[in-house]
């Protein structure tokens, strides 16, 4: 009777017959790099509970992260990292795994500091370091923790399978862990980027940030930054016009004085100093092999103001002493002192580059963004950079595509702009093809279609899949650390600039954050760089863009050899190139202009400020058609419209495509957005659908459209595609050698 009490005591307080230990308060997951975690988010398929696995070649880096959820609340956790061992004793050491902390910001947070988020919406994107010797951390029952490792593979490891742990404790011991497993690949991805990239670098904005005061302090702090670029196989871009460097040094740009004659006018010879520039050269491009590509000179043109309004350019060029000298006279006259004090300085420039053996990387950015009616100057300019050196190339934002009359930029049949640099939505493969054959080059720049916050991951390494698959050789950002001036990013990542009517949308303009939430800091902050998840991301597509390139290499290699091993590489190039015509957003894109429009009641659009729009009220119908010059077959259309929650008392924008309903996300971020809608077809080159505004309270403004080939079959893991494009790298290498 006394054992039956026993038991009946001990199942009412243990449950069913015997008392377990209590489970652990927390559950360790590994998650690929390209999923972006919530601080709620539950776990799905792709998580692995205590393990994950990675690939990456020596010289490269690969990410994923840890992700640790809690039954009940845990303090004063840390994370500890083992080194990664492979048999025969091969050994990469906890050093090379970097630790970083996912922390999330509001993407519907106003524009209005001063206004609240009626709308909140936390995503993942600052990346702060992680001291896992002493930093403690706490997560709340039901929360996500979440931890993004890097593991650089050093040039000279051994290839092979290397295993260890992430251990996750408190004071009481260990109380998770994800068991992770490494393979480093045969082949080393080379120091010097394939990829040719200028990303650019806002040094004011750092310095404010990290509290630089000293010439030492914005050295230091630049360097640092400098290290970030060269792990992400970025090159650092100096926007401003004036620079003739790549570094925002004091002492860093190349220096020129006008030589004078005796009645102190400029004679058209020029003296150039390259000590400074050479000195980061040095350190950067040789010692290092980092940076692919740089701008090396200054705008030859500015802009008059009359009566406090810009008017057109003119050319004008002054050297480091203030002199300054235009080209035409004010009765229209060309001055050759002009021409010739152009021409000296860039073939000055052109043969030094030369002879260090970086004018390959060399690019001299014309303008940006040029209207149309700018184009005789910027023909004039192309003309006296080609006669100072033909081998300097000139680049160009935009392309014929966007800007027809910039087809005239040709002399001889031969394109005066070396590099076109399209926006990457403004692509256009037949105009590439025109261009191509005179001679021109291309790269892609991207401002807000693949690199905002509240892009997937993969949309966000996906950029650099459509650089590849555009055959393009460059990608341009403007800038890394452009951070709103009344409140950093970490409180509100949308921001808008004094006098700038420019929205600046959740990422846009910045690659980094301040390494303070609030305000500047008393003294210099040098161990605490931000980056961000699409750095990161960022940087694993900058490292796909290189391997595809060298398969690309090896597979010519091989057919050139009659190896049998190129059938594989050929094979592996082309899921990627199914891969990334899938994941590499719009095909092609057309703005306002492009379309044709029949006129229908209730619409009004206009070509000049580039939209089309409807106040709603009731319904009505517009024809659209597009000339595409593309294949026939189905595609996928996007929209880019207008959202608001309550513009003039409507609701914008929601639409009829086809008689399909349709509508932008509704957010407390005003502005343009892509809003998918449905498949359409091309037929002999054209694209037509039916737009419709809705009876009610509702409008619609659009921008563009967008067309994309719709996919014939479910596409493939980026993981998968990458394990294959490395499969076959190995194995032409292999073959290479016997």
């Amino acid at each position: 009777m006394n054992r039956i009490i026993a038991v009946l005591l001990l199942t009412s307080l243990c449950g069913p017959m015997l008392c377990t230990a209590a489970p652990p308060p927390l559950k360790a997951y590994g998650v690929a790099a390209i999923e972006k975690i919530t601080q709620t988010h539950e776990p799905t398929a792709e998580w692995r509970a205590g393990r994950v696995a990675i690939e990456c070649a020596r010289n490269e880096s690969e990410s994923f992260q840890v992700v640790a959820r809690a039954s009940r609340p845990v303090e004063n956790l840390l994370v500890s990292l083992e080194d990664l061992r492979a048999a025969g004793g091969a050994v990469l050491p906890a050093a090379c795994i970097s630790v970083r902390k996912v922390e999330w910001v509001d993407v519907n947070a106003p524009f209005d500091p001063a206004e609240a988020s009626k709308h909140p919406n936390f995503l993942p994107d600052p990346l702060p370091p992680v001291d896992a010797a002493k930093d403690r951390f706490r997560v709340g029952q039901g929360e996500n923790l979440v931890f993004w490792l890097t593991v650089t593979v050093p040039e000279a490891a051994r290839a092979g399978i290397y295993r260890g742990r992430v251990r996750l404790l408190d004071g009481s011991g260990t109380l998770a862990t994800v068991a992770v497993e490494l393979r480093v690949r045969g082949f080393a991805l080379p120091n010097r980027p394939i990829l040719q990239s200028m990303v650019g670098l806002a040094s004011a904005n750092i310095y404010k940030a990290h509290g630089c005061k000293t010439r030492e302090d914005k050295e230091r702090i630049i360097r640092a930054y400098f290290d970030e670029y060269i792990r992400a196989r970025m090159s650092p871009f100096l926007y401003a016009p004036s620079t003739m460097a790549f570094s925002p040094l004091p002492d860093a740009a190349i220096k020129w004085e006008f030589v004078k004659g005796p009645d102190g006018k400029p004679t058209g010879e020029a003296k150039l100093d390259f000590t400074g520039f050479d000195r980061e050269g040095e350190r950067y491009f040789n010692q290092r092999q980092a940076f692919s590509a740089f701008n090396f000179a200054p705008y030859l043109w500015t802009r008059r103001v009359k009566d406090g309004k810009k008017e057109g350019i003119y050319l004008r060029f002054a050297d480091a002493k203030g002199t300054s000298v235009e080209r035409r006279g004010a009765d229209g006259t060309v001055n050759p002192v002009f021409d010739r004090l152009v021409v000296s300085v860039f073939r000055q420039i052109a043969a030094h580059l030369a002879e260090k053996g970086w004018l390959d990387r060399a690019i001299y950015y014309v303008t940006d963004e040029p209207p149309e009616s700018d184009m005789e100057v910027l023909k004039d300019i192309c003309r006296l950079i080609r006669q100072a050196d033909p081998r300097i190339r000139t680049a160009l934002t935009y392309d014929p595509a966007n800007r027809p009359k910039l087809a005239e930029l040709v002399e001889d049949g031969k394109s005066l702009i070396s590099v076109w640099v399209p926006y990457c939505t403004l692509y256009r493969e037949d105009v590439a093809v025109a261009e191509r054959k005179k001679g021109a080059d291309y790269w892609l720049y991207d401002v807000k279609d693949f690199c905002l916050i509240s892009h997937s991951g993969m949309i966000n390494r996906a950029m650099f899949w459509d650089v590849w698959r555009r055959n393009a050789n460059g990608y341009l950002y403007y800038l890394a650390t452009y951070w709103g001036q009344a409140t950093t990013p970490w409180e509100r990542p949308n921001f808008l600039l004094p006098g700038v009517t420019y929205k600046y949308r959740h990422g846009d303009g910045y690659f980094f954050y301040p390494p303070l939430r609030r305000g500047e800091p008393e003294q210099p902050v040098f161990d605490r760089i931000v980056p961000t998840v699409r750095w990161e991301l960022m940087r694993e597509g900058a490292e796909d863009y290189d391997c595809l390139r060298m398969l690309e290499r090896l597979v010519d290699a091989a057919d050139k050899n009659h190896s049998s091993a190129a059938a594989k590489g050929r094979r592996a190039l082309a899921r990627a190139h199914e891969f990334a015509d899938t994941i590499a957003g719009a095909g092609s894109n057309y703005t306002i202009q492009m379309l044709q429009l029949e006129k229908s009641e209730g619409w009004s659009w206009s070509a000049t400020e580039s939209w089309l729009a409807s106040r709603g009220s009731k319904p009505s119908k517009l024809k659209v058609t597009i000339k595409t010059g593309l294949k026939d077959g189905l595609y996928e259309l996007s929209l880019r419209v207008y959202d608001d929650l309550s513009h003039h008392g409507r609701s914008y924008s929601r639409f009829l495509v086809n008689d399909a309903p349709y509508a932008s996300p509704g957010t407390d971020v005003k502005g343009p957005v892509a809003v998918p809608a449905g498949r359409v077809a091309v037929r002999d080159g054209i694209c037509s659908f039916e737009l419709s505004s809705l009876a009610g309270d509702n409008g619609v403004i659009v921008y563009g459209a967008g067309l994309r080939e719709a996919s014939k079959a479910k596409p493939r893991g980026i993981y998968e595609v990458r394990h294959d494009v490395l499969d076959a790298i190995e194995l032409l290498q292999g073959a290479a050698r016997r």
